[in-house]
């Protein structure tokens, strides 16, 4: 059996022990000292392998960015509506909500229509992490804000670009599906510099001393400008303890491609099944759908709330919606209702104005009917508990200038409240779409416009509820010469006896 052994080992061997007898002490102890340098070496290099990192394994789907379609993955991340801004890269946050691509069509169905925080009373309160108010950090800010695409946006543009001018970090804290904000847990809330409220949560907030007074007193520069950027606001934006941000916005939208002749212009030609036949898709919801009734009866916007707040209103405007008799079609969101124009099932549907635009984009061809659009503001506010009270002051004032309006309105079409950036929003980002057309606050859309009570709705809802659910009733219930289900036909002349 042979030995391998190599090559310079074996030549190291024959100097040691193929020498005369008189150099070979003298060699041996040189080829001593030799072997133990490479015995002493090769265990260093196996110390040293042992300590050099393990290579990379693939990424594990647990850790992997989420597959495309997956709502909201771009602003909220927790069961508990928390999370800490991180820059947001413009391409991406463009691409969420751009509708030609796919995961476009999730992003809308969670936030094309408006936050409605009166309808979440069964949603957990904005978490809120805890800061001690003895000791609050200077350079820092932490505010909340609606989640969805339109809260990207705000993400993108106004926290991101204030972060880079003021140098500072700005924890966002994301209002999930309208949940509400607690101002008076001390505990948790306190901390809260600037909070996007909605009308009736911001008169709430005030009338009960939680929010700073920021937009009229003596201070009130501080946050709106001087006199001439006051009256750049829209009427209606500025409230004691809230500057307005943007509209968002309650409309008809018609299918032009199933009116061959004329197509409705106006909310009373939305009423006017025989000029315009074809299904109109309603949601099964008073609210809106009252307002607009008796609008195409002919009330002017401000009257209104004073009609609904009467028997005799009431009674008016479902009578109004009973002469659409079977053209109504019953649908329950508005992104079913223009799913059902999409399908061909109704000519009309009643809708948000953010999902309009996400329609058209995608190719549908709808217009906006304007007409008795009913609108809602969101407002930014100062809790009074805000220990960063002056920051605060100074980033309101930055979130509403112009060009942050006009920059988030180019990215998710809600209408901005100062007249200078509708000047500056022209056209989507990504869309291309020209904005004018699907602005609430642009002028043209805004001449017969009724502002949302969403105070009035949320002291008569039960009672409106329940009066529009007793019509519904009736409209199902057997006429008298319909037997009711299951019962038998009543019996002809020659069936009887």
């Amino acid at each position: 059996m042979s030995v391998f052994v190599p090559t310079p080992l074996a030549s190291l061997i024959k100097a040691c022990f193929g020498s005369n007898a008189l150099g070979r002490a003298r060699a041996t102890r040189l080829c001593i000292l030799c072997l133990s340098a490479i015995v002493l070496g090769s265990m260093m290099a196996v110390v040293e392998l042992g300590a050099q990192p393990s290579p990379p394994t693939e990424q594990s789907d647990a850790a992997a960015p989420p597959p495309k379609g997956q709502p909201d993955t771009d602003v909220d991340t927790s069961t508990d509506s928390v999370s800490r801004d991180a820059d947001v890269d413009s391409t991406a946050t463009e691409k969420a909500i751009s509708p030609d691509s796919e995961s476009d069509r999730s992003t809308e169905e969670a936030a094309s229509d408006p936050p409605e925080p009166d309808d979440a009373e069964n949603a957990k309160p904005a978490a809120v992490a805890e800061t001690p108010a003895s000791a609050p950090e200077a350079n820092k800010l932490k505010i909340a804000i609606w989640s969805g695409a339109y809260g990207a946006a705000q993400r993108e543009v106004v926290v991101k670009r204030f972060k880079t001018k003021r140098d500072i970090d700005v924890e966002v804290i994301i209002r999930s599906q309208g949940a509400p904000i607690d101002l008076e847990a001390a505990d948790r809330d306190a901390s809260l510099d600037a909070v996007e409220f909605s009308a009736a949560e911001l008169e709430t907030g005030c009338s009960a001393g939680q929010l700073l007074e920021i937009a009229t007193g003596d201070r009130a520069h501080d946050v709106t400008g001087s006199d001439a950027a006051r009256a750049d606001f829209l009427p209606g934006s500025l409230k004691p303890c809230g500057i307005g941000a943007f509209a968002w916005s309650h409309v008809m939208a018609i299918d032009r491609t199933q009116f061959k002749k004329d197509k409705p212009r106006s909310l009373a030609d939305v009423f006017d099944t025989k000029r315009f036949p074809g299904k109109r898709a309603l949601i099964k919801d008073p609210r809106f759908l009252l307002e607009a009734a008796l609008m195409a009866d002919g009330a002017l916007p401000g009257e209104v709330y004073g009609l609904l707040a009467t028997a005799e209103g009431q009674n008016r405007a479902l009578a109004k919606l009973a002469e659409l008799g079977d053209e109504i079609l019953w649908v329950n969101s508005s992104k079913e209702a223009i799913e059902a124009v999409a399908s061909g099932d109704a000519a009309i549907a009643q809708a948000f104005s953010g999902r309009v635009f996400f329609a058209v984009a995608r190719g549908l061809p709808l217009d906006i009917i304007w007409d008795g659009q009913i609108y809602s503001m969101t407002y930014w506010a100062i809790p009074t508990k805000s220990t960063r009270q002056e920051l605060a002051r100074e980033f309101l004032r930055f979130a509403t200038e112009p060009q942050q309006l006009a920059a988030i309105a180019q990215r998710f079409p809600y209408g901005p409240t100062r007249t200078s950036a509708l000047a500056l929003a022209k056209r989507h980002l990504t869309a291309g779409l020209d904005l004018d057309a699907f602005l609430p606050t642009a002028p043209e859309n805004l001449s017969t416009a009724l502002a949302h009570e969403e105070g009035w709705w949320r002291d008569n809802r039960k009672d409106v509820d329940a009066r529009f659910a007793a019509w519904l009733d009736g409209l199902n219930a057997p006429k008298n010469n319909e037997p009711a289900d299951g019962e038998p036909d009543a019996p002809t002349k020659t069936d009887r006896r």
